[in-house]
């Protein structure tokens, strides 16, 4: 998880302990330090924890890695993702419930048309719940991520759209259950600063 700011700490907190009613695994939250979990410092550069989110390959002290917003609330067991990777799938998310007309419409409108011209309409992946190896495919496209992100510096999905176009990788597609549903709540939007 990436954490900043009191709102944001008491979401991760809460995440976390739902996580625990179903697994016993380690929880590491990278920015500031949470009850129930490790703690990775690392420097507050932009609103949202964005640039914590692209450097995640670098960042995770593990090899598969599942991440999430610290605004999630885990409803049910989720440990296929881990399965669905180690079936040789490099990424495995979700899509987004925004599509069509409503594809990219909370970001910059300069950085959506750069996204629709370099890579087309491919589908809005949900960002929030992601599992990920390590490995030299992931490794480039985490790459391919932060520099497409650095172009306009304030959403990631834009940019995770470019750079899946430019270094592609094995993902696996679960359905919105997974991220926003029964399985992974989400409560978009909490664990931003001045929420709570």
């Amino acid at each position: 998880m990436v954490a900043y700011g009191e709102p944001a700490r008491q979401e991760a907190a809460a995440s976390i302990e739902s996580l625990h009613r179903w697994h016993d695994w380690p929880v590491t939250v990278i920015g500031e330090p949470v009850d129930g979990a490790s703690h990775l410092p690392y420097p507050d550069t932009d609103k949202g924890g964005r640039w914590a989110k692209v450097n995640l390959d670098k960042l995770s002290p593990y090899a598969e890695t599942l991440y999430l917003d610290a605004d999630t609330r885990v409803r049910q067991p989720i440990g296929a993702g881990f399965e669905i990777l180690g079936d040789g799938w490099d990424m495995v998310c979700t899509t987004s419930q925004n599509q069509g007309g409503d594809w990219l419409w909370h970001i910059d409108a300069e950085d959506r048309d750069a996204t629709l011209q370099e890579a087309g309409h491919m589908l809005q992946l949900g960002g929030g719940v992601f599992w990920f190896k390590r490995n030299a495919r992931t490794t480039r496209l985490f790459e391919a991520w932060r520099a497409e992100w650095t172009r306009w510096r304030n959403q990631d999905q834009g940019a995770l759209i470019r750079a899946l176009h430019r270094e592609p990788v094995r993902v696996w597609l679960l359905p919105r259950l997974w991220n926003g549903g029964a399985i992974v709540e989400h409560r978009f939007g909490k664990a931003r600063r001045g929420t709570v």
